[in-house]
């Protein structure tokens, strides 16, 4: 290959604007995507390179076990384990606790933080400043980490604080404590274990950890990590955690079903630092998307290189004549293939440059729907995997168009008896079609799949109304005096129609308790939220039957829902007033109580679409006259019109000044648990998009190509008076069977793909067969506008041009 095949390369691309457009636009489209997706599937696995050896830093996880419940691994540790396996001996090193807390950050000095903001917060062990391999700039991490009264911050929050990295000394508050900072650390990379910007000693007062949490077996608030002894193994390590947990004292108070039989409590196992990035829920979510996404990238990826290989095959056929002069010169093989690998060079290097400028344009965005880092696509991995494929790309575009030039007879091409492709070109041609057909058919589909399951969620009837709702978390240790006073307060501003008390924001999945409600002989496993009398009038829930009274403190008092009545046996909504029911809340060290029914409400949407639907009960709290103190909780408001905020600010800092506004909008915090389903349609629907448009680049490569084999056969038809439609109906009809194919193999696999995907939800869409129907009838039109030019081309060629060819 020499510079002038680089520059016959080049004006044969010119010469065919088209053909050059249709394979370059599919092949930087697909390796845009494959880059992508490669570079943050990388960016996942490996962990930070400052981490020594992470195969040998382990953390101690646990997996629930309880009755009539499918857990996954929590990928966070009662505390309890860390002395336990101390005083076990455990092979382990640099043994360490670890849980992020948010606390109110505020500086001593003037600054851009002087209002006070919320901030996450690391407590830790000082061993694992060197486990995590935390860099000191300036002090010594580990000896700050070793005192409660200091703090270690990273270089960038230094910087954007204080305007400057030399902050050693200067004091800070976190909440109610202030600290000295000791430290300062290099900025962790997005692959680091601790991304908090603060890191506190895990005993210190500024954690706020109480004793209770550091000590109980059951707990999952943080981790414990530690690197494996010399000869030391993770199952070794796994085994011994779970012996001690089996022989821990919090067994014997756990009830008889959970280890009846030799039943496991839960599941303890030591997992590797390397091993981490797909476990747990979240990361096994992820992993199904990204390998998904994976295969739809690399499928859009061969589909590209069909399209371009077959848009050299159509270059070379329509070249015969000047590649048969070149081998009557004297033209080596070699020089002809150095000619073809050059030109499929320039096209997969020019694809290949564009494309790593989409992928770099599109790594925010698909960071951002993942919920992933940034990936650095222009880093010298992302540079070697994208000329990796630009070479895989060379090599693929070159090979038919090289056997092509290698079979053709140069005497019978100057003739101007043109060669063809043999028999098994066309049939390999057709079948490449079709599956190019089939491939977008089903990607299509796919997306139209997931764009309605998404459509069914956000329109679905809640049995309630969020519009207008607003959420406010009260700071733990908050009395039944100060939440009383911030309602008065709060009902005073303009535009609160009404609050009411919860104990957490319902619907939103962040918690969730279960009982199990008992009248013999029927029994009901619900979900249990605690609420006030208010809360039926603010959600604007009418009864079905009963007051909404409130509680007393002489007896509890219970509100369920449709649901539960009918499971505890009473055929209509009254017959549950005034009855007595036993609820055993789920859980350690429960004790049964006796409940009274007082009203039955509709069900209420409060549990995901991926969720079975269980019924509801609500708890009633006694008025605040009566009730003893209670923490915390959730005060819900209800606006009639737009909230001043600065307003309801004000109300805040003057009851709790040590605090940020905690404000949250009801409808926006019920599509939580949504966000990575929404995300998910979005991606889905850019591959469509890029399906779509690499399908449109392949029929038109293909129509170009039946366009060349029967331009003589279109010719002769309309010299004998064949109309259009009668002279493109051979073309026509092999087009059509190409399609028809397409769908045969596309329609029935997207119909079990998206049943397969519309299985994982509990309420679901009646989609029926539309995603395949609209699929299809979209492809068909795009099909008919890559048609379009190459039928308009046919009926304007000139017989003699056709006849001489």
């Amino acid at each position: 290959m020499s510079f002038l095949d680089l520059r016959v390369a080049r004006r044969q691309m010119a010469a065919a604007p088209l053909h050059t457009l249709a394979s370059l636009g599919g092949l930087a489209l697909a390796l845009a995507a494959c880059l992508l997706l490669a570079t943050l599937i990388a960016e996942r696995l490996l962990p930070d390179r400052l981490l020594q050896d992470p195969d040998r830093i382990v953390l101690i996880d646990f997996k629930g076990n309880m009755p009539g419940r499918q857990e996954d691994w929590f990928l966070r540790t009662p505390f309890a384990f860390h002395d336990a396996l101390q005083q076990a001996h455990a092979p382990l090193t640099d043994l360490g606790r670890y849980t992020e807390v948010r606390r109110t950050l505020r500086l001593n000095e003037r600054g851009p933080l002087d209002e006070g903001r919320e901030v996450r917060v690391a407590a830790m062990d000082p061993a694992l400043a060197r486990l995590f391999a935390l860099r000191s700039v300036q002090g010594d991490a580990l000896a700050a980490l070793s005192r409660p009264d200091r703090v270690a911050v990273t270089e960038a929050f230094a910087r954007r604080s204080f305007g400057r990295a030399e902050v050693l000394d200067q004091p800070v508050s976190l909440g109610r404590h202030t600290l000295t900072i000791g430290a300062v650390v290099a900025s962790p990379s997005p692959r680091h274990p601790v991304q908090a910007e603060l890191m506190v000693n895990f005993d210190s007062p500024a954690a706020g950890l109480s004793q209770e949490l550091k000590t109980a077996w059951f707990f999952m608030n943080g981790q414990v990590w530690g690197r494996l002894a010399p000869g030391a193994s993770a199952a070794q390590v796994g085994t011994l955690a779970q012996s001690l947990l089996d022989r821990s004292p919090v067994i014997a108070q756990l009830p008889p079903d959970w280890v009846a039989d030799g039943r496991k409590a839960a599941f303890m196992r030591a997992l590797p630092l390397s091993e981490r990035a797909f476990e747990g829920r979240v990361g096994q979510t992820q992993r199904q998307v990204l390998t998904a996404l994976m295969g739809a990238a690399v499928l859009l990826c061969v589909l590209a290189l069909v399209n371009a290989v077959n848009l050299g095959g159509v270059r070379m056929l329509q070249r015969q004549r000047e590649i048969a002069i070149r081998k009557s010169l004297g033209a080596s093989p070699a020089s002809l293939l150095g000619l073809s690998l050059a030109e499929a060079g320039l096209q997969a290097l020019l694809a290949g440059g564009l494309g790593l400028l989409l992928a770099w344009l599109l790594a925010p965005w698909m960071a951002d729907a993942l919920e992933l880092p940034v990936p650095e696509i222009a880093s010298w991995p992302g540079l070697l995997l994208c000329g990796g494929l630009v070479g895989l790309s060379t090599l693929a575009i070159a090979a038919y168009p090289a056997w092509l030039t290698w079979r053709l007879r140069s005497a019978e091409a100057l003739q101007g008896r043109l060669a063809g492709e043999g028999r098994s070109g066309p049939w390999l041609r057709r079948l490449f079609g079709g599956l190019q057909f089939g491939s977008a058919l089903l990607v299509l589909a796919l997306s139209l799949t997931v764009w309605g399951q998404n459509h069914h969620v956000l329109g679905r009837e809640l049995g309630y109304q969020p519009e207008g709702l607003l959420a406010l978390t009260l700071p733990a240790g908050t009395t039944r005096t100060q939440q009383q006073a911030l309602r008065q307060s709060l009902t005073q501003l303009p535009g609160v129609q009404g609050t009411a008390w919860t104990e957490w924001i319902l619907g939103s999945g962040r918690e969730v308790q279960e009982a199990l409600l008992e009248r013999p002989p029927q029994q009901a496993a619900v979900r249990v939220q605690p609420v006030d009398a208010d809360f039926f009038e603010l959600y604007q829930v009418r009864p079905l039957a009963g007051r909404l009274e409130p509680a007393s403190t002489a007896e509890q008092r219970l509100v369920i829902d449709s649901l539960a009545a009918q499971a505890l046996g009473w055929a209509a909504p009254q017959d549950a007033i005034g009855q007595r029911v036993q609820e055993q809340a789920r859980g350690l060290g429960q004790l049964p109580q006796y409940s009274r029914v007082v009203a039955v409400v509709p069900h209420l949407a409060l549990e995901n679409t991926r969720e079975a639907r269980l019924p509801q009960a609500f708890r009633l709290q006694a008025p605040p006259e009566q009730a003893g103190e209670r923490e915390a909780g959730v005060l819900s408001i209800r606006t009639g019109a737009p909230l001043d905020e600065a307003s309801l600010k004000a109300v805040w800092s003057r009851h709790f000044p040590q605090q940020p506004l905690p404000l949250e909008r009801l409808a926006d915090t019920l599509m939580e648990p949504y966000t990575q389903d929404l995300r998910l349609g979005r991606l889905v629907a850019l591959c469509a998009v890029l399906a779509l448009a690499i399908a449109g680049f392949g029929i038109y490569a293909l129509s170009a190509h039946l366009v060349q084999r029967h331009a003589r056969e279109i010719v002769l038809r309309k010299l004998h008076g064949a109309g259009p439609w009668q002279a493109l109906g051979r073309l026509g009809r092999e087009m059509a069977l190409l399609l028809l194919a397409g769908s045969t193999l596309g329609v029935p696999l997207s119909w079990m793909l998206g049943q397969l995907y519309l299985g994982g939800f509990a309420d679901r869409a009646a989609l029926g067969a539309w995603p395949q129907v609209l699929a299809l009838a979209g492809l068909l039109a795009v099909a008919a506008l890559a048609c379009l030019r190459h039928a308009r081309q046919a009926m304007a060629l000139k017989p003699i041009a056709a006849l001489r060819g």
